[in-house]
């Protein structure tokens, strides 16, 4: 008897278009692509200097559909979140949404993301990783169901400091009353949308998500309605160098997901600088008696913002002291906002103390200093204020 063929999911599929192909490869001038989780998504329109520009100065649009989007459902959604998203996942309200951890049952960080919650029976779990047989096997015990909804959603958003004022130029009236994680439901002609005010670049941002056949619609609405402020497409290029700017860290990028990383490269969410978005004073979470012991004793490892002052241009990863190598670049850039070199490091704790003894190697030999900073690098004055200031 033959062996049954395993069914075929759209994710094992090499690379596809998301819901907004049409219009990104429109655009897409460079013909620069990278992938996301499957997705096909632009690295570069044009320039990647003007899409930065107008992600800090103007007004960007951009295709989030390379995360994961899960719906959850049942009695005991807020109970099962607060198990699993570090003691408050379950705790936003309706209109409102909440940027948390998952971690594993040793504290090991699998990923950050956001939950939203549009609805008194709408709640959703925004991910940069595939995880769902660990989102299912965590509902035991709980009445909650888990499906992945990235197939029939589609999420893009607008970002800067006119965004809001293009917004309400498309027809989005209302959405100047949003606060910081604030979220509002609304009708964009016959389409159903959700609109969350969040944004990973650091600045005054939306994300706009949308019924799957609605997002070609939805997305000309926006983009033809907000004309007036000529929002241009930011790639992702440009997308990560302004996360890197607001301090952000990125999965599989920054950090390893603790579902796939070795011993050695696992990190918790105190070793990331994500501990603050843990609540210890509730009930149980996973990994919650790990965290503890690292709160109390001291993580071991830090992700760390830093400098590099000058024009010397580092050569390699790794991150020097007197003693001998301390740690690895994870991310670094030119920061236009900020007019000089930054980056991510990950670093041995104890060689925190010694930041005027921490160096690179330059392209010739050089020893660059480098000089650890707090995060983020990069803070728009917008970015909080209701209603925003349109610029």
């Amino acid at each position: 008897m033959s062996r049954p063929q395993p069914e075929m999911r759209s994710w094992d599929l090499a690379v596809r278009p998301t819901p907004l192909h049409a219009r990104t490869a429109q655009f897409n001038r460079t013909n620069q692509w990278t992938q996301m989780l499957g997705w096909t998504l632009p690295s570069v329109y044009d320039h990647l200097e003007g899409e930065h520009a107008a992600l800090r100065n103007a007004c960007a649009l951009s295709d989030l559909n390379g995360l994961v989007t899960y719906q959850l459902s049942g009695l005991d959604v807020r109970g099962y979140l607060n198990r699993l998203a570090g003691g408050c996942g379950g705790d936003v309200g309706v209109g409102k949404c909440r940027r948390v951890t998952i971690s594993d049952d040793e504290g090991g960080l699998i990923a950050d993301g956001v939950v939203i919650r549009a609805d008194q029976s709408q709640w959703l779990l925004t991910l940069p990783v595939r995880c769902l047989d660990w989102l299912i096997t965590s509902t035991h015990g709980f009445d909650c169901s888990v499906q992945d909804v990235s197939d029939t959603t589609s999420t893009f958003s607008l970002d800067g400091p006119s965004s809001c004022a293009a917004l309400l130029a498309a027809g989005m009236g209302g959405i100047e009353a949003l606060r910081p994680g604030a979220v509002r439901a609304l009708n964009v002609g016959t389409a159903k949308v959700t609109v969350a005010r969040i944004s990973a670049t650091g600045g005054l941002g939306y994300e706009i998500r949308c019924d799957i056949d609605d997002a070609l619609f939805v997305f000309d609405r926006v983009r033809l309605g907000a004309e007036l402020f000529r929002p241009v497409f930011a790639g992702q290029h440009a997308r990560h160098l302004a996360q890197l700017e607001a301090g952000h860290p990125r999965a599989n990028h920054d950090y390893e997901s603790a579902l796939t990383a070795s011993l050695d490269n696992r990190r918790s969410a105190f070793e990331v600088g994500l501990g603050a978005l843990l609540v210890f004073s509730g009930g149980h979470f996973t990994g919650k008696n790990a965290l503890m012991r690292q709160r109390e004793n001291g993580a071991q490892r830090a992700l760390v913002g830093f400098e590099v002052d000058g024009e010397l241009q580092p050569d390699g990863r790794l991150i020097s002291t007197p003693a001998g190598i301390g740690g690895e670049v994870a991310s670094l850039a030119w920061s236009p906002s900020c007019k000089k070199q930054i980056g991510l490091a990950d670093l041995r704790a104890d060689i925190l103390g010694s930041a005027g003894e921490i160096s690179m190697q330059g392209q010739v030999g050089q020893k660059i200093p480098v000089k650890i900073v707090s995060r983020p690098f990069y803070t728009c004055p917008n970015a909080r204020r209701t209603p925003p200031e349109a610029q």
